[in-house]
């Protein structure tokens, strides 16, 4: 008897043995999909972990029920990547999977219920039944199987079960579980000939449909059209479009055997409508720094390229990119966000064309299923461009990995689980694959930075933008000044709106940046102080002023704004800090004729919409683009000349180590958006705290500097990239147990790890979504194995989940939190 142990998409540890049943011995492999019962007859699709014929003790095995499909299956080493993550990030294999996998490929039985056969013999008089059971019978009557939710919503009840209960008791109604289908690949009707037909044949058709004038009229200019246009065939919403609107006329052409309507499978991935050119050539400078990195891969599997902005880091990717693919290997780009692959995908498609493959959490699930499909058959995209989610797609022969903007912490998921590193995750399946690996940014994170420095990778710069453009010119304005003095304009210190004006009379194009959403980050009373803040989340809500409410962007709750304070029922609520809508608003007061856009998470809902607003962007159609972190990034416009940022301190004043190293790279990598063509940008930087070191370090455009500095302060408190961090966040309703649970926990940790524990302490937020948070942060020195430590941390977690005093207490792990 041949047993496969599976792993099941869900937060369990272990792997679980199911039989394989004879018919699928031959088509049952390492990798394979298959579906499986588990818990209650509930069916998921799990992944084959391993064959063997070792039958299990204690227990007897369930059968496998189905294999998902022939053929398509996990390859070996894709397999042990995803292990790999499920060991480093201490995260379960079936979430690894499950994140990995998308929806369509991973499903889940749904209870749905039906009227058992012979149900009439078994109810005598309907009398018998309840008013309420009644009513559920009349509804499966009318719509046959459904689910739970289906009823109630077509009842507009809530209060459903007991009679549905009644009903499963007395066997008039039954549980069916079942599985949707896995995939169901996008399909188009066609219209085309039924057959091919001569000159007479048609003469004699058209003579024979004289009395049906709209079937004749129909044939007639279908003749005309597909003469006129050489086509066989046409996609019927065009054939009814083109040649005419009657499903009638159609339907009897059809029946005559004149035409008839064929299904064909269409793709949802997206096809490249741009023009293939030549790859642009290399200034001196780039072809000395390409040249110098595929000398240090000679030595090196991986190699940090810092490049100032606008130093023409893209054009050195299209050439390795470009040389990977001459040698037959497959490309892997990521980037840290979804909105960079519209500017980044225009560029790789005009030289590579349809070989360029784009993947990402956007993208419609389907369309996602689509794309595993294609990398996993014959035929894969040799370039794929995405986001952090691209690790998980299967490769055949990757020969190169780029990490674009390397340093960013949008390359780590935070939430749900695993809480992976994209840029880390990436380096580890290059080197399983035996492929370079190029990490690129301006402002490289302090772990590459220093792994460069002491050799681990290799390391090549490139210090001049493309074109001899100079960097763009830095003014740090005193916004606490000019607020004593009232000579603020809105939110815009003169300076701002001098140069504001000024940029815009040129016809020139300005980016405002300001890290924060809505129009006021916060509400506070005007009498007492007190800020309104959510009731499910320890954390102020947002006000957004153009639908009058406030929003919690932790857990996405909304209410309305109070009219007096609820504290002290005498105050009004004003509002504090600024965020984009308002900054819009300012933009629009005191710059009327200027054509202005927002780009947030509020306004950017999709993809298409942020397409739109590149392309009116880089074509001139608006002069001022206001924005948070996304304008920050790899956008490239050549008629920008100013960058204002609207409040930096903002920035800076988190209580986090990393605080001030993220401040430095998002002020550097936005003023990187100013004057990258042409004449000299500004930067415009409106600060309270002008004395903050950050600003001074940001003014020398000294970055080694900047890193030797804060490195020293690293070393000395121990923290990256001089340790490894493991964070362990506990999470309950209630507080004192929350208390209690983690206070025991750390007392058992220092028993053996000492002063590597920090905590229990509480996060910024210490409430999400009616769950109190409480972190205890491990630090783990170079030389300490990371893999012992893990082991002892999860056996301390698992102890005390069988305690009093950790029950209910749920604990998540996070390794090189960021």
């Amino acid at each position: 008897m041949l047993y496969a142990d599976v792993i099941i998409p869900l937060g369990v540890e272990s792997f679980f043995t199911y039989s394989v049943p004879e018919e699928y011995e031959h088509s049952v492999t390492v990798g394979t999909l298959v579906v499986v019962s588990f818990v209650k007859n509930k069916r998921y699709t799990g992944v084959v972990y391993a064959l063997h014929t070792n039958p299990p003790v204690g227990f007897e095995t369930k059968p496998i029920e189905r294999v998902i499909e022939e053929g398509f299956a996990l390859s070996a080493s894709h397999l042990k990547f995803l292990l790999w993550l499920s060991e480093y990030y201490m995260t379960p294999p079936g979430e690894v999977t499950r994140a990995a996998l998308p929806v369509s490929m991973r499903l889940e039985s749904y209870t749905s219920l039906s009227l058992v056969n012979g149900w009439e013999e078994k109810l005598a008089d309907e009398s018998e039944l309840s008013r309420e059971e009644r009513e559920i019978m009349g509804v499966f009557r009318e719509r046959g199987e459904m689910c739970m939710a289906e009823v109630e919503k077509l009842l507009k009840r809530k209060d459903v079960y007991v009679a549905v209960r009644a009903l499963l008791e007395k066997e008039i109604i039954g549980i069916k579980e079942s599985v949707d289908d896995l995939f169901k690949p996008k399909v188009e009707r066609w219209v085309r000939w039924k057959r091919k037909f001569s000159s007479e044949e048609l003469d004699g058709i058209l003579d024979g449909l004289k009395r049906a004038k709209a079937q004749y009229k129909m044939l007639c200019d279908w003749v005309y059209y597909s003469d006129e246009h050489h086509v066989e065939c046409l996609p019927r919403t065009e054939f009814v479009q083109k040649i005419g609107n009657s499903v009638a006329a159609l339907k009897g052409l059809c029946e005559r055997g004149v035409l008839e309507v064929i299904v064909r499978e269409v793709s949802r991935l997206e096809v490249s409508e741009e023009e293939v050119g030549e790859v642009h050539a290399l200034s001196e400078a780039q072809e000395k720094v390409l040249g110098d990195i595929l000398g240090c891969y000679w030595e090196k599997d991986c190699v940090l390229l810092q490049g100032v902005t606008s130093s023409g880091k893209t054009e050195i990717y299209i050439h390795l990119i470009q040389e990977t693919l001459r040698q037959g290997k497959q490309v892997l780009y990521l980037l840290p966000e979804i909105a960079l692959t519209v500017q980044i995908v225009k560029r790789l498609r005009r030289v590579f064309g349809d070989q360029v493959g784009v993947y990402h959490s956007g993208m419609a699930d389907s369309a996602r299923a689509e794309m595993w499909r294609k990398q996993n058959g014959t035929n894969p995209y040799p370039v794929v461009l995405g986001v952090r989610s691209s690790v998980f797609l299967p490769y055949q022969r990757l020969g190169l990995v780029i990490v674009d903007e390397e340093h960013e912490s949008s390359y780590k998921q935070k939430e749900p689980a695993p809480r992976y590193n994209g840029r880390d995750a990436a380096i580890m399946l290059g080197k399983m694959s035996g492929a370079k690996i190029l990490l690129g940014s301006a402002t490289p994170s302090f772990e590459s930075y220093q792994n460069a420095l002491s050799g681990k990778y290799g390391f090549v710069q490139l210090t001049t933008r493309y074109g001899e453009v100079m960097m763009p010119e830095l003014l740090f304005v005193d916004m606490k000044e000019y607020r004593r003095k009232k000579m603020m304009k809105g939110c815009f210190t003169p300076v701002l709106y001098e140069e504001m004006k000024r940029v815009l009379e040129n016809g020139m194009q300005v980016i405002l940046f300001q890290n924060r959403r809505g129009y006021s980050t916060y509400l506070q009373c005007d009498r007492c102080g007190s800020i309104l803040k959510c009731k499910h989340c320890d954390v102020s809500m947002t006000y957004y002023r153009y639908r009058n409410t406030l929003n919690c962007h932790y857990c996405g709750s909304l209410r309305a704004v109070p009219a007096v304070c609820q504290d002290c029922g005498q105050g009004h609520y004003v509002n504090r800090t600024p965020g984009t809508e308002r900054i819009e608003e300012d933009v629009k007061q005191y710059f009327p004729e200027a054509r202005v856009a927002r780009m947030d998470l509020d306004v950017i809902s999709n993809k298409a919409k942020f397409r739109a607003l590149i392309d009116d962007f880089e074509s001139g159609n608006l002069d001022v683009l206001i924005g948070t972190q996304m304008v920050s990034k790899g956008l490239d416009f050549e008629r920008v000349k100013l960058v204002g940022v609207m409040d930096a301190d903002s920035l800076v004043g988190f209580p986090d180590f990393r605080a001030e190293e993220r401040a430095y790279d998002m002020l550097m990598q936005v003023s990187g958006r100013s004057g990258r063509k042409g004449e000299r940008g500004k930067v415009v930087i409106q600060v309270v705290d002008r004395q903050n070191r950050v600003y001074q370090l940001v003014g020398k455009e000294d970055y080694h500097g900047f890193y030797t500095l804060l490195s020293r302060e690293r070393e000395m408190f121990n923290y990256p990239p001089f340790s490894r961090l493991i964070q362990i966040e506990l999470r309950h309703v209630d507080e004192v147990v929350l208390r209690n649970a983690a206070n025991e926990l750390a007392r058992q940790m220092r028993e053996r790890l000492e002063r590597r524990v920090c905590g229990p302490a509480e996060p910024d937020v210490s409430r999400v979504r009616k769950m109190y948070r409480i972190q205890i942060l491990i630090k783990a020195e170079q030389g300490l194995s990371l893999s012992k430590l893990k082991i002892f941390l999860k056996q301390k977690c698992d102890e005390l989940a069988k305690t009093p005093v950790g029950k209910g207490v749920r604990v998540y792990f996070d390794v090189d939190p960021l």
